[in-house]
């Protein structure tokens, strides 16, 4: 499973579409969707604090997360304020 996800995905990045990519690899379109969207979810997931750029994770189903903790928030916020006023 993962060598088809691989190749999925360089076939993906080199511009296939869905179907032409099914055809290449003898699997279903359904199954290319479903494996685009396994690898554009996992993306999607995995980012970056805005304040202090560690590295975070949001939950599947939830509003993605773009600060690490309240404090990196409010110390961003605050910041961004203090650079409009001067």
């Amino acid at each position: 499973m993962e060598t088809i996800k691989r190749e999925v995905t360089k076939l993906k990045k080199t511009g296939y579409g869905f179907v032409k990519i099914a055809k290449t690899l003898s699997i279903s379109v359904k199954e290319v969707r479903a494996i685009c969207k396994e690898i554009d979810e996992e993306k999607l997931l995995n980012g970056n604090c805005k304040n202090c750029n560690s590295k975070i994770t949001s939950v599947r189903g939830k509003k993605i997360k773009q600060f690490c903790s309240d404090r990196c928030r409010w110390d961003y916020w605050n910041n961004k304020q203090k650079a409009g006023r001067y």
